[in-house]
């Protein structure tokens, strides 16, 4: 179905990247592709001491610039920027249930999260709620229950899990809090979020989304990944630059 793992030995990355932040790939040293691919990392690669040695990333070809990714070599070398971004901020509260919502690829940031958030003391309460068309989109759930999540799986032909989308479990899971803490993260198609969001708002639930944009320079300079966001202006909203102020939003000041 396209997806694939790409592994890439990167220590300082490595050592310095939270959950939730991304990097820019330069998938070639020539002027074609021209722009850089944003991709979140997906797993911490580790040596037999424990210390970070690389990342990988979890992509879906969908064009050239991603086929050529898909198609390197061990050994080939790649140019990152990052880390870039901001991370995932864990509430307070460590009894807080975090709920982390994807669908598809946007899966991909939150088995870092797992790893970054399960082995730490006080242990998180870590829900994975995964949604998608078929099982076959679901060939790396074992790793996310590994990590220490408790995962739970909704695809649209019911192939494994609940029949149906992704919301269907979050407004279950919600619905059986009965005043336990929680927060939600989400990543996904935009339309997933959105619905995400209105749940979450209507349950009084903190949610945050991790936007998905293309993001030529990283930096803020070519105010290509932009998202609405509620402000007190003429128009009710502004502007923010995806990468700078993101990519994690908080899903109530997004206009969806």
């Amino acid at each position: 179905h396209g997806y694939f793992e790409l592994f890439l030995e990167a220590p300082e990355l490595a050592a310095s990247m939270q959950a939730g932040q991304f990097f820019n790939i330069r998938v070639r040293n020539e002027l074609f592709p021209l722009l850089r691919r944003p991709f979140s990392s997906f797993d911490l690669i580790k040596d037999v001491r424990g210390r970070p040695t690389g990342v990988s990333v979890l992509g879906h070809v969908v064009g050239q610039g991603t086929r050529m990714l898909a198609q390197m070599d061990e050994g080939d070398r790649i140019h990152l920027n990052g880390p870039l971004g901001h991370a995932f901020e864990l509430p307070e509260d460590p009894n807080t249930r975090i709920f982390m919502v994807g669908g598809g690829i946007g899966l991909a940031p939150f088995l870092h999260s797992v790893r970054q958030w399960g082995g730490g003391e006080p242990a998180r309460d870590l829900v994975l709620l995964a949604g998608a068309r078929s099982q076959r989109d679901l060939g790396f759930m074992k790793r996310f229950a590994n990590a220490g999540a408790n995962v739970l799986i909704a695809t649209e032909d019911g192939s494994v899990g609940v029949k149906g989308r992704v919301t269907v479990l979050l407004e279950a899971e919600l619905a059986a809090l009965k005043g336990k803490p929680a927060m939600v993260l989400t990543c996904g198609p935009w339309a997933m979020m959105d619905a995400v969001a209105q749940i979450c708002i209507q349950a009084g639930v903190p949610s945050y989304a991790s936007l998905e944009s293309i993001m030529a320079c990283g930096y803020g300079v070519c105010n290509g990944c932009v998202a609405r966001v509620k402000a007190d202006t003429d128009e009710g909203f502004r502007y923010a630059k995806t990468c700078v102020e993101g990519t994690v939003m908080d899903c109530s000041k997004l206009i969806w």
